[in-house]
């Protein structure tokens, strides 16, 4: 098959309508082929979200059911979490200095 052959078979004027088509949907329409791979991985980072999110939502979920059922659980997170005590007592911090004792 040489030049001459191939220049035949596309001189039809279907198979050039097709080829031009084919170029102006892929390559420079306005929804073209790197528009719509672009679009996929958007809408992949997307659900990939929404699940990570739906995950968080359920674990939420369930440490405020627990906190619901364990007052002995609600105690300890308000004292290591938010710093709260009784009327009653007194509360020492000791911050470990040995990381900034390092130099």
């Amino acid at each position: 098959m040489d030049f001459k052959e191939i220049l035949k078979k596309f001189s039809n004027k279907y198979i050039i309508a097709t080829l031009i088509f084919a170029v102006v949907i892929i390559f420079i329409d306005q929804y073209n082929l790197f528009f719509q791979i672009k679009n996929l991985r958007k809408r992949n980072a997307a659900k990939d979200k929404v699940e990570y999110y739906e995950k968080e939502i359920e674990n939420k979920q369930k440490v405020l059911h627990d906190l619901q059922r364990d007052s002995a659980l609600m105690e300890r997170i308000a004292r290591e979490k938010y710093m709260m005590k009784r009327d009653n007592e007194v509360i020492y911090i000791i911050q470990n200095d040995s990381d900034q004792i390092e130099n």
